[in-house]
């Protein structure tokens, strides 16, 4: 099984991929803030959980968590 270190950019209305942004190793769970302009993606693999700008597609963070972390949970 192959595990990808990415998060895929869907368009919705078009019903295809139009890119990755690349993360940690093998990002389980995700979660979006209520606002949308946050993804944040539990990276299993690299024990961390990275905070990505949906307006840039850039990843502006990286926070070291617990070993494999497989769920985010948002809380404002």
């Amino acid at each position: 099984m192959r595990r990808r270190a990415s998060v895929r950019v869907i368009d919705a209305v078009g019903d295809s991929s139009v890119g990755r942004i690349p993360v940690g190793l093998r990002p389980w769970g995700i979660a979006l803030s209520p606002d949308a302009r946050r993804l944040y993606t539990a990276n299993g693999k690299s024990n961390s959980v990275s905070v990505i700008d949906t307006g840039t597609r850039q990843v502006v963070a990286t926070v070291a968590v617990g070993q494999r972390p497989c769920e985010v949970l948002y809380v404002p």
